[in-house]
């Protein structure tokens, strides 16, 4: 178990280990991502857990959980899906997301696991803020409408994801685990894409530059609820920045908010 302080008083990370557990588990998916979210529900994490993955979850002081994560062995040796990060609204802003993520590279460490993949969402600010920044992963990959049309508040456009890899034992990820590094701007970079008034007005697919910036909205959850049809325009938009610039050899590296959200993207030396 593993125990950190936050402002709202200590938090406990540990692995599920009751029937009680599991069904706290499915209900805090239904709190974070909707009432007409299917949750994956406790039939399915008491085996996936007893067959090798790891659910775990964040407790306050009281027991009652407040943070989510849950990951699977893949096909290939010695790496580790992970499905899904949660913490309730009121417990954001605590640092509990990111810790249940180091939580989860400690066990897989632990267990034999040393790179970890995982889907998301390109176009979530915050999600890019840890999984890229914080964690130190890097993706080369882009899936279109990945699960098909979707309810919650993954509703109003399609279920387009990023693929992220995490080599959990490189000099970058070991690098993160001692401390996020400052957010800075990339001026050095070319903008693939122009906002203007919160709406994508202008792309640009030359590969003249060996980084790109790809700009993002700042809020794509609360963009989707209110305008689904700016909300699939960012979509189309920036799908297909991220499928040129991949295609050619590009990966994203970093991520800032400095000059507004923003990926950026590195060509891979040959």
């Amino acid at each position: 178990m593993t125990t950190i302080t936050t402002s709202k008083g200590n938090v406990n990370i540990r692995e599920l280990n009751s029937v009680a557990d599991m069904v706290a588990a499915e209900k805090i998916q239904l709190i974070v991502w909707g009432k007409d979210t299917i949750p994956n529900c406790k039939e399915l994490f008491i085996p996936m857990q007893h067959e090798g993955g790891l659910v775990a979850g964040a407790f306050e002081e009281d027991g009652e959980m407040i943070g989510l994560v849950f990951g699977f062995p893949c096909s290939e040796q010695g790496v580790m899906h992970s499905q899904l990060v949660a913490t309730l609204k009121e417990w954001r802003s605590q640092g509990i997301g990111t810790q249940l993520k180091w939580y989860q590279r400690e066990w897989c460490l632990d267990h034999g696991y040393q790179k970890m993949r995982w889907t998301v969402d390109p176009l979530r600010a915050a999600n890019a803020e840890l999984n890229i920044r914080k964690l130190g992963g890097t993706c080369r990959t882009y899936y279109e409408n990945y699960y098909g049309p979707m309810q919650g508040i993954d509703a109003g456009a399609p279920s387009d994801r990023l693929l992220l890899e995490w080599d959990m034992t490189s000099a970058r990820v070991n690098g993160r685990a001692q401390g996020t590094p400052a957010d800075v701007g990339f001026p050095q970079a070319g903008a693939a894409n122009q906002v203007t008034d919160g709406v994508p007005t202008q792309s640009r697919l030359d590969l003249s530059d060996a980084q790109i910036l790809i700009h993002i909205p700042d809020d794509f959850i609360g963009l989707a609820a209110g305008d689904a049809q700016l909300a699939n325009r960012w979509r189309l938009h920036t799908r297909e920045l991220f499928e040129h610039y991949f295609a050619h050899g590009y990966q994203i590296t970093e991520f800032t908010r400095l000059g507004g959200p923003a990926y950026l993207l590195e060509k891979k030396k040959s």
